[in-house]
């Protein structure tokens, strides 16, 4: 007799764990959506928001299910969105560096984006290559436009542009072109 009562508590507990699991998918899938739809999302930053518990979750623990549940639902849900193509490590990063060109960024200022958002490295550098002959172009509209088109002046100026420049996040080479127009 115990051990019947024991099962039907077993899977009563387990059927209110299966409900709100699946209450709990439907507002990740909603909140990824949501997320998606603003803007494009690294991987491991569309990972990290949807396992972020809401502020109601951490009023009350009882609408949360397990952690090991929780991530491999979140799993499952990411699965789901790299096979519809709704996330794309690519597309984030042509969105990142489009955004870092725009800023007047360079190219170690990319890398530390990319490296902040845990990306790919082949896919990081692929994209890094096809953009190495923008650099150039780059620094030179950065440096006019903060400095103009003439040459510094002295030692001073020289030492403004080296400073601005770098922490633009360009290298040490692109910089002396840039100053020096060779």
């Amino acid at each position: 007799m115990q051990e019947k009562i024991a099962a039907d508590k077993t899977a009563t507990d387990r059927t209110a764990i299966d409900r709100t699991a699946k209450k709990w998918l439907k507002a990740r899938r909603e909140r990824a959506f949501r997320l998606l739809a603003a803007r494009e999302q690294s991987l491991h930053e569309l990972r990290e928001k949807l396992l972020k518990p809401t502020s109601a979750e951490l009023a009350d623990p009882q609408k949360t299910p397990p952690t090991s549940t929780c991530q491999a639902l979140v799993d499952q849900l990411i699965d789901f969105l790299l096979e519809h193509d709704l996330q794309s490590d690519e597309r984030f990063i042509d969105d990142l560096s489009n955004k870092f060109l725009r800023q007047g960024k360079g190219p170690i200022a990319l890398k530390q984006g990319y490296y902040q958002h845990q990306l790919e490295a082949s896919l990081v550098y692929r994209h890094l290559q096809s953009l190495e002959h923008l650099w150039y172009l780059q620094v030179m509209r950065v440096r006019e436009k903060r400095f103009g088109d003439q040459p510094p002046a002295n030692q001073r100026e020289i030492g403004q542009m080296q400073r601005f420049l770098a922490q633009r996040g360009f290298t040490p080479s692109q910089i002396r072109q840039a100053i020096f127009q060779d």
